[in-house]
């Protein structure tokens, strides 16, 4: 039986985006090759007024406020451990179009594993200046884990670096650098290069470029770590068989686990999962590799 599925938000979003650029082009008159940056980026700034985030959960947060060396500034927050296992901090990478608001809900899924949470807007994301580049967005990173490492009660030999979409990027170049006790990734893309190719429902021009690479799949045989991926089998906008490439190029650098979610797709695989069952296996994989002292 053949199952016809009408295009949800995002992929509503994204051909809308290249048909704008298309457009955009033509009009112009433009003789030179379009970037898919803005695209893939997508900042999404923070509401006007600020963030309104719920304590239903998480019942406090600290404020971070981070500088990098080239002059931005990064917003984001620490939530402290439920006391649990305050041993463990996972630092968290959000995917495009988002912030540290439309992040929240996936911190409060989280909150209940007992570890402590960083969540930092990179910039140009919520309340942090600057534009998006895969050169900033390291600086980022490494900024971030710095930050995050230097508060009180945080152990450098106990931090887990989460990415979920465009921010499995971010969580395996920081892995690549400072290797974490564990990596996990979720919806993750092997490279731009893939991403343009054959990963997502829209069809780019052969005429878009990037200046971005990020070439998960090329950093992920060099990192060490247990490395935890989630994917949905539905994906539509990211090809599951991207972490299947990346679990099977981590496996002789160490311990891999592949988890793929039938029926997810791209922004729903811990609910379709299930919030228990997400959080079982999270806690299960993170504490046979950092068991309770």
């Amino acid at each position: 039986m053949t199952r016809f599925f009408g295009p949800s938000r995002r992929e509503a979003a994204a051909r809308g985006w290249l048909a704008l650029a298309l457009g955009a082009a033509v009009l112009s008159g433009a003789c030179h090759r379009e970037t898919l940056d803005s695209f893939f980026y997508d900042p999404l700034p923070a509401p006007a007024g600020g963030y309104q985030l719920s304590t239903a959960v998480i019942p406090s947060y600290q404020t971070l406020t981070i500088p990098t060396p080239d002059g931005e500034t990064l917003n984001g927050a620490f939530i402290s451990s439920s006391g649990r296992r305050a041993d463990i901090t996972v630092i968290y990478f959000h995917g495009q179009s988002n912030n540290l608001g439309t992040t929240w809900p996936r911190l409060e899924y989280l909150y209940p594993l007992g570890y402590n949470l960083a969540m930092v807007d990179p910039r140009g994301y919520g309340l942090s200046t600057g534009t998006p580049t895969e050169a900033g967005l390291h600086i980022d990173e490494v900024a971030i884990r710095a930050a995050v490492l230097a508060l009180p009660g945080v152990d450098p030999a106990k931090v887990v670096d989460y990415g979920r979409s465009l921010g499995s990027g971010l969580a395996i170049d920081l892995a690549f650098t400072d290797t974490p006790a564990v990596l996990i990734t979720e919806s993750a893309f092997a490279s731009i290069a893939s991403f343009v190719n054959d990963a997502t429902y829209v069809d780019f021009p052969s005429s878009f470029v990037s200046q971005s690479s990020w070439d998960n799949l090329g950093k992920v045989p060099s990192i060490p770590s247990p490395y935890l991926l989630f994917h949905g089998t539905a994906d539509l906008y990211v090809d599951p068989k991207y972490s299947q490439e990346l679990a099977a190029a981590h496996t002789p650098a160490g311990i891999t686990q592949l988890i793929l979610v039938p029926g997810a797709d791209h922004d729903d695989v811990p609910e379709t999962m299930g919030l228990d069952a997400y959080r079982a296996a999270i806690q299960t994989f993170v504490e046979t590799a950092l068991p309770a002292p």
